[in-house]
């Protein structure tokens, strides 16, 4: 009996002194309440268009932050490329504003928030779809600063509008043209070497120039000008003027910086190189930087030039390796093809009046001279050559345009714009910009088969375009203006608008 009061003591000793370990160890410890936060207004996917904006704006709360004081979190928008699964950080900021540059292609996409006092970290998960929707639209040839920028209105069948890509080459390629821009200028061609079909584009500034196959709609894998042509030419190698003759052999036409006048045939496996204004014995000779085309002739190819060394016309014809002087057909004898004695002023090919070649000379005296022909591979037919004697102004123009309908010659005389109209000898003052410097005129040619057929595109091949600037601010100044020019003599009308550009050099249209 004594045994069982003994532990039954015990065991009552053993509970007091658990209960009193108890008691004290409850009180080694403080319990904190964990701030949690929570994002909203993200969406699990989102699709960008490569060259546009993706701007997204999330928004944050806490259980124990009720201040809204963004500052005391850092945050960071973070990509996932596939296959690589290589990151990249594309901002640190909790408001995304981002220029998409990146291929299209489907990415893992990530925004994070960290608490900057405890570490604590947030994030949300989510994809990213890029596309392109390049298609057809307006290439632009900037000068800024005195580098080149070529920009990109990518019309949108959707919209019926036109949706902007600045520095296209930059957000697609990768690339940034040095130098001062020279040139661009889009047509389907047939590379000589591959025989490979594509929509190009050439774009040259005077220390570098490239072929850009936008074939898949996109402006990636430039190609240096200089590897399309069957010869070397060492830098500084740029083109001065590209023309096609707009047919389905794809014939394009090049002047380089060195003079030489070539063309690219793949029917004939001819590249790029081989110089063609010289003559049957070799006699190179100099030549104006207008030239005109038999526009739209398949089978055909033609081109005509202008001696300046001589002073003479010359005519190249389909593969052959030199040029030689126009014979005229017909009874209008009203010149000497082989010697003209005058300077050129311009030369063109104009759709009008059943495809002509204008050709505007000075002589010694000042007095300009207007030639209308008919050129082709099998003519070379004077239709009129008249002096002009009611556009005193004409004389000092310092750009030309042919209009495509009506024949008109338009062109440029400081700020101001003149129409003159062979048929009648009218000459009119038709645009005046003021103190904004106007940096080109020109009608685009369209050289795609279908587009002849496209309204919409016809409707702009007969706007004359007018680029101008403010001579205070030329990097943002500029504007692409297109203009009706109406028959009859009517005055002009403001067809449409492409402004925030810079001093622009060149235009040409994406078909």
């Amino acid at each position: 009996m004594r045994i069982k009061n003994h532990l039954w003591i015990f065991c009552l000793f053993l509970c007091a002194i658990n209960l009193v370990a108890c008691k004290k160890d409850l009180g080694n410890y403080s319990y904190k309440e964990v701030n949690e936060g929570t994002i909203s207004k993200l969406e699990i996917s989102y699709t960008a268009l490569r060259g546009q904006r993706l701007q997204i704006m999330p928004e944050l709360s806490f259980t124990l932050d009720q201040t809204n004081d963004t500052t005391k979190y850092s945050y960071q928008w973070m990509i996932t490329y596939p296959a690589t699964e290589n990151r990249k950080v594309i901002a640190r900021t909790l408001r995304l504003d981002w220029l998409v540059d990146l291929p299209s292609a489907d990415y893992k996409f990530n925004f994070s928030a960290t608490d900057k006092a405890t570490g604590l970290s947030w994030s949300k998960e989510m994809t990213l779809k890029v596309t392109s929707n390049i298609g057809d639209g307006w290439l632009v040839m900037n000068d800024i600063n005195g580098m080149a920028r070529l920009d990109f209105f990518n019309y949108s069948p959707a919209s019926s509008n036109f949706q902007y890509y600045q520095d296209i080459l930059a957000i697609q390629a990768n690339l940034s043209l040095k130098g001062k821009p020279k040139l661009v200028y889009y047509c389907p061609r047939r590379d000589a070497f591959s025989l490979v079909s594509a929509k190009c584009i050439f774009v040259a500034s005077d220390e570098e120039s490239y072929v850009i196959n936008t074939q898949n709609n996109n402006f990636v894998s430039p190609a240096l000008l200089g590897s399309i042509f069957g010869t070397y030419n060492p830098a500084p190698f740029y083109p001065e003027r590209v023309v096609s003759l707009g047919g389905t052999n794809r014939v394009v036409y090049m002047l380089t910086n060195k003079g030489d006048l070539s063309f690219e045939i793949a029917l004939y496996s001819s590249p790029f190189g081989t110089r063609v204004n010289k003559e049957s014995n070799g006699r190179q000779f100099a030549i104006s930087p207008y030239f005109c085309e038999s526009y739209r002739s398949d089978g055909q190819n033609y081109v005509l030039m202008y001696d300046t060394d001589n002073k003479r016309f010359m005519e190249h014809k389909m593969s052959n390796a030199y040029a030689t002087i126009p014979v005229i057909t017909g009874q209008n004898k009203l010149f000497v093809p082989g010697n003209m004695g005058m300077d050129l002023l311009y030369l063109a090919n104009t759709p009008a009046l059943g495809s002509q070649a204008y050709a505007l000379f000075k002589n010694s005296q000042n007095q300009v001279y207007l030639a209308r022909i008919v050129a082709n591979y099998s003519t070379f037919s004077p239709v009129a050559f008249d002096q002009v004697k009611t556009a005193p102004e004409l004389v000092n123009a310092t750009q030309f345009a042919i209009d495509p309908v009506e024949g008109y010659v338009m062109y440029l005389v400081g700020s101001k714009i003149y129409r003159y109209n062979p048929s009648d000898q009218s000459n009119t003052l038709v645009l005046d910009l003021g103190t904004r410097k106007v940096s080109l005129i020109k009608y685009q040619k369209l050289v795609l088969t279908g587009s002849f057929s496209d309204a919409r595109l016809t409707e702009y091949s007969r706007k004359l375009i007018v680029c101008s600037y403010d001579e205070a601010s030329p990097t943002t100044s500029g504007k692409m203006e297109l203009y009706t020019v109406p028959s009859l003599n009517g005055a002009l009308s403001l067809y449409r608008s492409f402004d925030g550009l810079g001093k622009i050099i060149d235009v040409s249209y994406r078909e």
